[in-house]
Protein backbone atom coordinates (compact mmCIF):
# COMPACT_ATOMS: atom_id res chain seq x y z
CA UNK A 1 0.00 0.00 0.00
CA UNK A 2 3.05 2.57 -0.23
CA UNK A 3 2.83 4.86 -2.96
CA UNK A 4 -0.14 6.67 -2.00
CA UNK A 5 0.45 10.45 -0.81
CA UNK A 6 -1.81 12.42 1.25
CA UNK A 7 -1.95 16.36 1.02
CA UNK A 8 -5.02 18.53 2.87
CA UNK A 9 -6.99 20.67 0.73
CA UNK A 10 -9.57 23.70 1.51
CA UNK A 11 -12.55 23.36 -0.78
CA UNK A 12 -16.01 25.62 -1.73
CA UNK A 13 -19.10 24.14 -1.32
CA UNK A 14 -20.28 22.09 -4.23
CA UNK A 15 -23.99 21.32 -5.40
CA UNK A 16 -24.67 18.47 -7.45
CA UNK A 17 -26.57 16.24 -9.19
CA UNK A 18 -26.99 12.31 -9.00
CA UNK A 19 -28.87 8.95 -7.87
CA UNK A 20 -27.92 6.99 -4.60
CA UNK A 21 -28.26 3.72 -3.53
CA UNK A 22 -28.20 2.85 0.24
CA UNK A 23 -25.82 -0.11 0.67
CA UNK A 24 -23.10 -2.06 3.25
CA UNK A 25 -19.72 -2.28 3.52
CA UNK A 26 -20.22 -5.72 2.23
CA UNK A 27 -22.53 -5.28 -0.56
CA UNK A 28 -20.63 -2.05 -1.76
CA UNK A 29 -18.77 -4.01 -4.79
CA UNK A 30 -22.16 -4.92 -6.38
CA UNK A 31 -24.32 -2.32 -5.32
CA UNK A 32 -22.00 0.83 -6.18
CA UNK A 33 -20.96 -0.16 -9.70
CA UNK A 34 -24.63 -1.18 -10.30
CA UNK A 35 -25.34 2.52 -9.57
CA UNK A 36 -22.53 4.28 -11.86
CA UNK A 37 -24.83 1.77 -14.50
CA UNK A 38 -27.93 3.45 -13.77
CA UNK A 39 -26.38 6.80 -13.53
CA UNK A 40 -24.57 7.51 -16.69
CA UNK A 41 -27.68 7.15 -19.17
CA UNK A 42 -29.47 9.79 -16.50
CA UNK A 43 -27.28 12.18 -17.33
CA UNK A 44 -26.06 12.52 -21.52
CA UNK A 45 -23.25 14.63 -20.66
CA UNK A 46 -21.78 12.92 -17.78
CA UNK A 47 -18.59 12.10 -19.81
CA UNK A 48 -17.69 16.03 -20.17
CA UNK A 49 -17.84 16.97 -16.80
CA UNK A 50 -16.63 15.51 -13.34
CA UNK A 51 -18.06 13.29 -12.33
CA UNK A 52 -18.52 12.60 -8.12
CA UNK A 53 -18.80 9.30 -6.02
CA UNK A 54 -20.29 10.63 -2.67
CA UNK A 55 -20.33 8.34 0.85
CA UNK A 56 -22.52 9.81 3.71
CA UNK A 57 -22.06 6.95 6.28
CA UNK A 58 -25.13 5.94 8.29
CA UNK A 59 -23.11 3.62 10.89
CA UNK A 60 -20.27 1.68 10.73
CA UNK A 61 -21.25 -0.46 8.15
CA UNK A 62 -24.00 1.12 6.40
CA UNK A 63 -23.67 4.25 3.73
CA UNK A 64 -25.66 5.79 1.39
CA UNK A 65 -23.15 5.92 -2.24
CA UNK A 66 -24.11 8.54 -4.74
CA UNK A 67 -22.86 8.90 -8.31
CA UNK A 68 -23.14 12.53 -9.30
CA UNK A 69 -22.09 15.30 -11.40
CA UNK A 70 -21.86 19.01 -11.43
CA UNK A 71 -25.31 20.24 -12.95
CA UNK A 72 -25.78 22.53 -15.97
CA UNK A 73 -25.58 25.78 -14.65
CA UNK A 74 -26.86 24.64 -10.87
CA UNK A 75 -30.03 23.21 -11.88
CA UNK A 76 -30.87 19.80 -11.02
CA UNK A 77 -32.22 17.62 -13.92
CA UNK A 78 -35.57 15.45 -14.37
CA UNK A 79 -34.72 11.68 -12.42
CA UNK A 80 -31.94 13.41 -10.36
CA UNK A 81 -31.59 14.13 -6.61
CA UNK A 82 -29.03 17.23 -5.47
CA UNK A 83 -26.60 16.23 -3.19
CA UNK A 84 -24.22 18.81 -1.68
CA UNK A 85 -20.27 18.29 -0.33
CA UNK A 86 -19.65 20.90 2.70
CA UNK A 87 -16.96 23.61 2.67
CA UNK A 88 -14.11 22.39 4.49
CA UNK A 89 -10.44 20.61 4.76
CA UNK A 90 -10.38 17.28 3.25
CA UNK A 91 -7.60 15.21 2.83
CA UNK A 92 -6.54 14.14 -0.65
CA UNK A 93 -5.26 11.19 -1.98
CA UNK A 94 -4.95 9.78 -5.86
CA UNK A 95 -5.24 6.48 -6.69
CA UNK A 96 -3.47 5.10 -9.59
CA UNK A 97 -6.89 3.00 -10.90
CA UNK A 98 -10.35 2.02 -9.76
CA UNK A 99 -9.21 -1.53 -9.24
CA UNK A 100 -6.91 0.38 -6.33
CA UNK A 101 -9.81 2.00 -4.65
CA UNK A 102 -9.80 -0.30 -1.39
CA UNK A 103 -6.41 0.44 -1.17
CA UNK A 104 -6.97 3.99 -1.07
CA UNK A 105 -9.47 3.82 1.28
CA UNK A 106 -8.12 1.32 3.81
CA UNK A 107 -4.52 3.69 3.37
CA UNK A 108 -6.11 6.98 4.04
CA UNK A 109 -8.55 5.97 6.57
CA UNK A 110 -6.49 3.42 9.10
CA UNK A 111 -2.57 3.93 8.02
CA UNK A 112 -2.23 8.02 7.60
CA UNK A 113 -5.34 9.06 9.87
CA UNK A 114 -3.45 6.48 12.29
CA UNK A 115 0.09 7.93 11.22
CA UNK A 116 -0.44 11.91 12.19
CA UNK A 117 -2.09 13.82 15.06
CA UNK A 118 -2.58 17.12 13.38
CA UNK A 119 -5.83 16.23 12.00
CA UNK A 120 -8.76 13.62 12.54
CA UNK A 121 -11.95 12.40 10.91
CA UNK A 122 -14.70 15.16 10.73
CA UNK A 123 -17.52 12.89 10.48
CA UNK A 124 -20.04 15.42 9.71
CA UNK A 125 -18.90 15.61 6.23
CA UNK A 126 -19.10 12.76 3.53
CA UNK A 127 -15.79 11.28 1.80
CA UNK A 128 -15.89 11.32 -2.35
CA UNK A 129 -14.01 9.91 -5.47
CA UNK A 130 -13.53 13.02 -8.26
CA UNK A 131 -13.29 11.61 -11.33
CA UNK A 132 -12.14 13.55 -14.40
CA UNK A 133 -14.57 14.05 -17.05
CA UNK A 134 -14.08 11.19 -19.91
CA UNK A 135 -12.34 8.97 -16.78
CA UNK A 136 -12.53 5.11 -17.74
CA UNK A 137 -11.49 2.67 -15.06
CA UNK A 138 -7.91 2.59 -16.05
CA UNK A 139 -7.30 6.40 -15.18
CA UNK A 140 -6.35 7.52 -11.69
CA UNK A 141 -8.60 9.57 -10.08
CA UNK A 142 -9.00 11.44 -6.17
CA UNK A 143 -10.25 9.92 -2.78
CA UNK A 144 -11.09 12.96 -0.04
CA UNK A 145 -11.84 12.17 3.31
CA UNK A 146 -13.03 15.33 5.48
CA UNK A 147 -11.04 16.43 7.98
CA UNK A 148 -10.15 18.89 10.98
CA UNK A 149 -7.67 19.68 13.24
Amino acid sequence: MSGFEVTIVDLAAKQLAGIKVRTSMAKAKQDCPALWQNFCPKMPDIFNKKSYGISVMLNEQDFDYWAAAEAPEGACPAGLESVGIPAGAYARCEVPNLESIGEGYMFMYQTWLASQGEWKLNVQAPCFELYSANWNPAMPFELFMPVMR
